[in-house]
């Protein structure tokens, strides 16, 4: 079978321009998207990743607030500033950085954060409508993967598709998307992780 690059750059900047026309309508109507993110501690992935997304949005000309806070924030203060923030008009979308710091429990953390503005997906409520085919919010990095195959116009369709993993960031919603019914999905979906017994039998 002959090798294919799939280029997630290209899809980038179709996604951008149609992003840019979604913007324009909004400020039509006088809204400016709004994203806050909590940053906890030092982790210097989280840092480059988040300011990545500052840039971007500033670029789009949207406000984006990055709200850091010390690495011994007790739970119960982290929860408090996301309470602020679900009732703070000027943010649509909040996300709070993963990995936390192991003092804090970070499902108590996500189930705070206000369905409507968890951009993440990773809030139950959300969790829930993406398993029933209705999603509101769908994690980044599935939606990303799912973005790719459609641009290339790869279709899943009767396809038997192996997911490594069952994080509920990556493999269990992937899975999901995948054996989901609509445009070139209807997969059949297999999940490995680490119990699986002869992960090549399932590879190959």
């Amino acid at each position: 079978m002959a090798l294919k690059v799939l280029s997630g750059l290209d899809v980038s900047k179709q996604v951008y321009i149609q992003l840019i026309q979604k913007i324009s309508f909004l400020r039509s109507k006088n809204v400016v998207p709004g994203l806050a993110v909590v940053l906890v501690g030092n982790n210097s992935a989280s840092e480059i990743y988040v300011r990545s997304k500052t840039k971007k949005f500033k670029d789009l000309k949207l406000h984006s607030a990055t709200i850091k806070v010390d690495s011994s924030v007790s739970e119960d203060k982290l929860i408090q500033i996301i309470d602020e923030l679900n009732n703070d008009q000027k943010y649509h979308g909040i996300l709070v950085q993963l990995p936390l710091p192991d003092h804090i429990d970070k499902n108590n953390v996500i189930n705070s954060i206000d369905p409507k503005k968890d951009v993440d997906g990773f809030h139950p409520e959300n969790a829930g409508l993406l398993s029933i085919g209705k999603p509101r919010f769908i994690p980044c990095t599935p939606k990303g993967i799912i973005r790719l195959l459609k641009f290339y116009n790869l279709s899943l369709n009767g396809q038997h598709v192996v997911v490594i993993g069952r994080s509920n960031l990556v493999g269990r919603p992937i899975s999901i998307l995948t054996s989901s019914s609509g445009e070139m999905l209807n997969a059949t979906t297999t999940i490995c992780h680490s119990r699986t017994k002869d992960l090549s039998s399932y590879t190959k």
